[in-house]
C-alpha cells in the first residue's frame, strides 16, 4: 500500500521515505499500478502524496472498485471489464521576485493557476486510453509569460497504453502524447514549476520483472502556443534512449540509461544551432537503514554546431534521519557538479546539459542552473506534525570555469560573468514546507535568498529573493 504523505517540492521528495515494493496488481487500499516492479523505480515518476502520482495517468482505481473502496468518479463501470477515472488538479499560487533575473530594481509579483482535467478509460486490464486537457493562467506580467504558463486550453496528453503479462514480465507500450519522467530528476522531468507540465509525442516501450525492469523511449516536444488547443509537434527538439533497473538490495536500485537529445535550437554562448548529445549514465538510490542516497553519474559526449562535446556531472542526494520520534529531525544534504567550458570559446564543448531536469531541484527562484557549478548545500528537515514537513538548506555555489558564465535556471546567462574572473557564484538559502490540510488539499510554501558572490558582482549583478505560497487540490 502506498504511504499516505503530503506533497513535498524540491529535493525534499527524495529525502521522504521511498515507497515499498508492490505486487503484481492494482492495490486495493490506494490506486497503485499493477507491476512487479517496486514503484519507486518502476520509471512512473514521483508521488503527489496520499496514494496519487504527479502523472495521474500512472494511477490504477480498479483495486480500490473491486475491494469495494474507491470514492467517487474512479473506475466508474460502464459494463463488462470496461472502466472510467476522472481527475482532476488545481493549483494557484502566489510567486513574488525581488532583484528578479538579479537585476536592481525588478520586483514584481505573479499570481499563477493551473486546472487539469482527465479522463483513464479502460477497457480491460490489458488496454486503455487516457487523455487530459489543461489551463494555465497568469496575472502579472501576463503579456511576457511563456506558453507553459499562460495558455487558454492544452491538449496535454491524449496516448493509447496496450500491456499483457507474459508469465511473470509485464510488457507494455505506450502511444501518442504523453509525460515522461523516467531517469534522474536532475535530467529528467515534467517540468512541475511551470502551470502546464511537458509532454512529449512519440512511442514508449516498456518490460517489468520482479528484479528488473527495461524501458526504450522515442519522442518528440510538444510546442505549447497561449491559444486553445493550438499545440504542435516540435520536430526540431527530440529525445529517445534506454532506461534500466536492477534491484540490487533489499531496498536499494541501479538504474543505467542513455539519453539521446536533439535540438536544432540550442543556445550555446553567442551561438544558436544543432546540439546533438548522447548522456550516459548510472542512477543509484535506496535507503540502508536511517541513511537515504540518491546519486547519479553522467558522461556526454556528441556535436555541437561541429565541434565536439565531451561534459559529465555528479548528483549526490543524501539524508539521515537523527530521530524517528517528535520533529523526525533530519540531516540533508545535496552535492551538485557538473562541467562548464567552451561555450564562449572555440573547439571542444565541455558545458554540460541538464536537459530537462526539475524546474524545482535547485529552487523554483531558477537562481542556479546544474551548468559550470559546484553546489554543497547541508541541511535539516523535520515533521513538525504527521501533516507537515519543513525543510532548510544553505547553498555554497562556486563555478568551475571561470572563462564560461554563470548560468541561472534554464541555462540563462548570468550577462556578464562569461568576461570576468573567480569562481565564487553565491550563497543559496532555501526554506520551503508543505501541510496536508486534507486527503486532496495541500498547502506549500517557499523563500529562496542568494547573496551575490563576487563574480556576481564583478558583473554589476546584485542579490535576488523569489517566494511563494499556494495550494494544490488534487482529486
Amino acid at each position: 500500500m502506498l504511504t499516505a504523505r503530503p506533497e513535498v517540492p524540491g529535493i525534499a521528495i527524495l529525502l521522504l521515505a521511498s515507497l515499498p515494493a508492490l505486487a503484481a496488481a492494482p492495490g486495493p487500499d490506494a490506486p497503485t499500478p499493477a507491476d512487479p516492479y517496486p514503484l519507486t523505480a518502476a520509471g512512473w515518476g514521483t508521488d503527489a502524496g496520499n496514494g496519487l502520482m504527479t502523472s495521474r495517468w500512472v494511477e490504477d482505481w480498479t483495486g480500490m472498485r473491486a475491494a469495494g473502496h474507491a470514492p467517487s468518479f474512479k473506475a466508474i463501470p460502464l459494463g463488462g471489464e470496461a472502466s472510467l477515472t476522472l481527475s482532476t488538479e488545481e493549483r494557484l499560487r502566489h510567486d513574488f521576485f525581488d532583484n528578479g533575473q538579479l537585476l536592481y530594481g525588478n520586483d514584481y509579483q505573479q499570481d499563477l493557476f493551473r486546472g487539469i482535467a482527465g479522463a483513464d478509460l479502460h477497457f480491460n486490464s490489458d488496454w486503455r486510453v487516457y487523455g487530459e486537457i489543461g489551463t494555465g493562467q497568469v496575472e502579472g506580467r501576463r503579456s511576457t509569460a511563456g506558453p507553459n504558463l499562460q495558455n487558454i486550453s492544452s491538449l496535454q496528453q491524449l496516448f493509447v497504453d496496450m500491456r499483457e503479462y507474459i508469465d511473470t514480465t509485464l510488457v507494455g507500450a505506450m502511444f501518442g502524447r504523453q509525460e515522461f519522467a523516467d531517469g534522474p530528476r536532475q535530467l529528467v522531468s515534467v517540468g512541475d514549476g511551470s502551470n502546464l507540465h511537458r509532454t512529449w509525442n512519440g512511442l514508449r516501450l516498456y518490460a517489468h520483472g520482479g528484479k528488473w525492469r527495461v524501458g526504450v523511449f522515442n519522442f518528440r516536444l510538444t510546442r505549447q502556443e497561449r491559444g486553445s488547443l493550438d499545440e504542435e509537434i516540435n520536430n526540431g527538439e527530440s529525445l529517445r534512449g534506454i532506461n534500466a533497473s536492477v534491484v540490487i538490495g533489499a531496498n536499494s536500485w541501479l538504474d543505467p540509461f542513455w539519453i539521446h537529445s536533439e535540438n536544432r535550437s540550442f543556445k550555446s554562448g553567442t551561438h544558436t544551432g544543432l546540439d546533438q548529445r548522447d548522456t550516459l549514465g548510472l542512477h543509484w538510490f535506496g535507503q540502508q537503514g536511517d541513511l537515504k542516497y540518491d546519486w547519479t553519474l553522467a558522461q556526454q559526449t556528441g556535436d555541437y554546431m561541429g565541434r565536439d562535446i565531451k561534459a559529465w556531472a555528479l548528483f549526490a542526494v543524501d539524508s539521515l534521519a537523527l530521530s524517528g520520534n517528535g520533529w523526525k529531525p533530519r540531516l540533508t544534504s545535496h552535492i551538485d557538479i557538473a562541467s562548464g567550458g567552451g561555450s564562449y570559446g572555440t573547439g571542444k564543448v565541455t558545458a554540460f546539459d541538464p536537459l530537462y531536469a526539475s524546474s524545482n531541484y535547485l529552487g523554483d527562484g531558477q537562481f542556479f542552473s546544474l551548468n559550470n557549478l559546484l553546489l554543497i548545500a547541508p541541511g535539516i528537515a523535520v515533521s513538525p506534525t504527521s501533516r507537515a514537513n519543513v525543510t532548510l538548506e544553505y547553498g555554497f555555489a562556486r563555478r568551475l570555469n571561470q572563462d564560461d558564465a554563470v548560468y541561472a535556471g534554464g541555462l540563462r546567462v548570468y550577462s556578464g560573468t562569461q568576461n570576468v574572473k573567480g569562481h565564487d557564484a553565491g550563497g543559496l538559502l532555501r526554506f520551503y514546507g508543505t501541510y496536508a490540510a486534507s486527503e486532496h488539499l495541500t498547502m506549500f510554501f517557499n523563500y529562496e535568498q542568494l547573496a551575490a558572490g563576487d563574480v556576481l558582482k564583478q558583473a554589476k549583478l546584485g542579490s535576488g529573493k523569489y517566494g511563494y505560497v499556494g495550494a494544490t487540490f488534487r482529486y
